[in-house]
């Protein structure tokens, strides 16, 4: 005998499939990055925290809807030979891949970055979008 359907069974295999295919944070040291995405209406806009690192050290790559976040940095010293009494500031690297739930305008994707905080935003792909993938300028 089956079981009768509600207008509540289609909830949790719609939330299970929309968390699908965000990929966890793979960094060198487990501090990650914070990533925070939002869903508009023919758009994604993705805010992801950088804090320290150049805009030049942060590559920015989409295809086939997984948006890659890569940044790294390297410690600088001051030239002498100074002995540390307590050191936190060293080389770092991370990276974040994400992967959007619906398909995406690559060519159409911008990029900024302001005090430490990288904005990308990624328009929704029309049905007739072949997807090349592309590394995203930062502006």
């Amino acid at each position: 005998m089956k079981r009768a359907l509600t207008p509540f069974d289609g909830f949790d295999q719609f939330f299970g499939q929309f968390g699908r295919g965000f990929e966890p944070m793979t960094t060198n040291d487990g501090t990650g990055m914070a990533v925070d995405v939002a869903n508009n209406d023919d758009e994604f806009v993705l805010t992801a925290d950088l804090p320290g690192f150049d805009r030049e050290a942060i590559e920015l790559r989409i295809d086939d809807a997984v948006v890659t976040i890569s940044a790294e940095r390297h410690n600088e010293t001051d030239g002498t030979n100074a002995e540390y009494l307590h050191r936190e500031r060293r080389t770092e690297s991370v990276q974040r891949q994400l992967r959007l739930p619906e398909a995406v305008d690559d060519e159409g994707a911008t990029a900024t970055y302001h005090n430490g905080v990288l904005t990308v935003t990624v328009p929704k792909a029309s049905t007739d979008v072949v997807d090349d993938g592309r590394r995203i300028e930062i502006e």
